[in-house]
């Protein structure tokens, strides 16, 4: 490892365009608390954190780049920095994060939809259990009794005209004068302009009857395992639309749990768990992925193809079968103050075909939000401009998230062909169980390189993932924290990413789960290359606090790394490169506290500018391909202040997230 001290650090995210670039400066002020300990000038990584930690024990065991066992004492409070007096003022209160309740950077809160707006009334003809199911019988003579009166309302309604949600028109789900409060539907199509709105009290629960989402009638394609995963509809689609909504603080139920039927007698294609009875949607995900090495062909909860301006607002999503929110492509995203719960607490008192309870650990793939970008397309009817298939302008706030894969994943496409992703912000959000604020693993798209005036080139290479702004971000028992990953068979450049202000508190280590606080690595799965090497540039970490116990990952990429050699990862007809490929991590650490020795520190072909406010993680004497600097430019914070930032999932249902 390479160290010296370095007066102008690895730059950081870049000013953002649009919304990010004003949430940026307010995030400066609102941060701001005071200078902790002036940096050293011998090279040491100073801090400012108010409670000691020892260095790490070990490195990662399943590394070939793991970090030395050589011991680092962080400078603390209790030590001063080199060249700094004993004598140093009280320390200003860190940002309190996870309590922030309005934010004059963010645009207004969306609002429900006025009575005037409403074009349609569609009463509750079922009604769902005391524990938020739906009885057998709900949907023993119809798989999806409602379907076509919720569409044909919908479609009824669209309205090309509209401007904004204040112009659409309004599809409201509401409970029936006799207490019914569940409609039971197959896949639907939000047109344009429309909002559907689903009140409190009531639930839209998905169909169970894999038949009714196979994307050509007659021919079964859904929920069966296979080698790609387009085999469904999902429950709601908008292509090419622009202005759609669903909102409300009513309830989108997958039904992930639930065994399966078909409306087709004696339906071959119905997949049986061994004691004869029908496998469920989350069944087909664990044979999928976890026994077969396969793909599960699940419908999603919610699926938006290209367009523009699409709302989530208020409304709870749950038990998804697969992923619960995919905006791909579209330019104009937000949801607000939106619930994603998987699976309730009915499904955790059942299990799935091995007997085991379903959780967050078997419910795979069950993502929470995916923003993608998409492949090229060629039309876009109401939507003339953008033709790439870029994912753009995305907010995502006020949400809390508990599933079972990725709580969010933002992601840039396969091949260099597809769009890019850019211009995404999370902000006061909470996340529970899952795999963590993700970016990837998808991320080559970069419209074959055309420029692009809303994403600033890095060396002249423009990012499949860039923009990026996750700020006042509680994570609660997620397994991964901050994380970025790809590998050589789906990667490009992601740059421009930037985190501020977050308290993460990792899942509890077991045997078969070793969580990671921060994990950025283009080694995510064994793949063959495909020449997509992945490059992470421009990554600043500012205000972190890690609470608990929990490993580290910081690696860059090279073609030369014995990783590549292990087992499953193959050079292909790519071959491999000579020279090298090299595309150190580049990234910033500023204020970054572990409160708790690490489980693992793991660095390799990185480049790690510690800034003003220092860090205590223990990053001397780690691989001699990282090399470390240290700058003293600017006044440091103090540590972020995570007392108030753990808290129960929100309403009826925190009492099954609670620790």
């Amino acid at each position: 490892m390479a160290c010296h001290s370095d007066t102008s650090p690895t730059q950081g995210a870049k000013a953002l365009p649009l919304l990010i670039c004003a949430m940026s400066a307010t995030l400066a002020l609102a941060a701001c608390g005071g200078s902790g300990a002036a940096a050293s000038d011998n090279g040491s990584v100073n801090n400012t954190a108010s409670a000691p930690m020892a260095a790490s024990d070990s490195a990662s065991a399943d590394s070939p780049t793991a970090a030395s066992d050589a011991p680092t004492t962080p400078v603390t409070p209790d030590a001063p920095a080199s060249g700094t007096s004993g004598n140093t003022a009280p320390t200003a209160p860190g940002f309190q994060v996870g309590t922030t309740t309005a934010d004059s950077a963010l645009p207004p809160e969306p609002t429900l939809p006025a009575a005037s707006q409403i074009c349609a009334t569609l009463s509750a003809g079922l009604s769902a259990l005391p524990n938020g199911l739906l009885p057998d019988s709900a949907d023993a003579t119809s798989t999806a009794p409602d379907t076509v009166r919720i569409q044909n309302a919908l479609t009824s309604c669209t309205n090309a005209a509209s401007t904004g949600l204040a112009t659409n028109k309004v599809v409201h789900l509401t409970t029936a004068p006799g207490g019914a409060n569940a409609f039971l539907s197959g896949p639907l199509n939000l047109p344009g302009g429309v909002t559907l709105w689903i009140d409190s009290g009531v639930t839209l629960f998905a169909s169970r009857d894999p038949r009714q989402y196979d994307k050509t009638k007659g021919t079964a394609s859904c929920g069966l395992i296979t080698s790609s995963d387009n085999g469904c509809n999902a429950l709601i689609t908008a292509a090419k639309t622009s202005n759609s909504a669903v909102m409300g603080d009513g309830v989108i139920d997958g039904r992930g749990g639930s065994p399966l039927l078909s409306s087709v007698p004696g339906d071959p294609a119905l997949l049986k768990r061994p004691d004869g009875t029908a496998m469920s949607w989350w069944d087909i995900g664990w044979q999928a992925n976890v026994v077969q090495n396969a793909s599960q062909n699940n419908p999603r909860l919610i699926q938006i193809n290209n367009g523009r301006n699409f709302t989530l607002y208020r409304i709870t999503l749950q038990n998804a079968p697969k992923f619960h929110v995919v905006p791909s492509g579209i330019d104009g995203f937000v949801a607000w103050g939106v619930k994603i719960f998987t699976p309730t607490a009915a499904y955790e008192a059942m299990t799935n075909y091995l007997g085991a309870p379903y959780s967050t650990l078997n419910a795979k793939n069950t993502d929470g939000i995916d923003p993608a970008s998409s492949g090229p397309i060629t039309s876009n009817p109401g939507n003339p401009g953008k033709l790439t298939g870029d994912a753009s302008n995305i907010l995502i706030a006020y949400t809390s998230i508990r599933t079972g894969d990725d709580n969010i994943a933002i992601k840039g496409g396969t091949a260099a062909v597809n769009g890019r992703t850019y211009n995404v912000t999370v902000a006061h959000s909470h996340f529970y169980e899952g795999h963590g604020m993700s970016i990837g693993s998808e991320s080559a798209g970069s419209d074959n390189g055309t420029a692009n005036a809303d994403v600033t080139a890095v060396d002249g290479i423009y990012p499949s993932v860039s923009n990026v702004n996750v700020y006042d971000l509680v994570m609660d028992g997620a397994d991964n924290g901050l994380r970025i990953k790809s590998d050589w068979s789906r990667s490009g450049l992601i740059a421009n990413i930037r985190y501020q202000n977050v308290c993460i508190r990792t899942a509890t280590p077991t045997p078969s789960l070793s969580p990671q606080a921060l994990i950025f690595s283009p080694y995510y799965s064994p793949t063959t290359s495909a020449g997509l090497y992945p490059n992470f540039r421009n990554i600043s970490l500012d205000g972190i606090r890690i609470v608990n116990a929990s490993g580290y990952t910081f690696q860059g990429f090279n073609t030369a790394s014995p990783i590549l050699t292990g087992k499953g990862w193959s050079a292909g007809a790519a071959g491999l490169p000579n020279p090298p490929v090299v595309n150190p991590l580049q990234i910033t650490l500023n204020n970054v506290v572990a409160d708790v020795a690490p489980l693992s520190v793991t660095a390799a072909d990185a480049q790690i500018a510690v800034g003003p406010g220092g860090t205590t993680l223990p990053l001397q004497g780690l691989d001699s391909s990282v090399v470390l600097t240290q700058s003293s430019n600017g006044a440091a914070n103090p540590p972020v202040d995570c007392s108030l930032a753990f808290v129960p999932f929100p309403g009826s249902l925190g009492a099954r997230a609670a620790r």
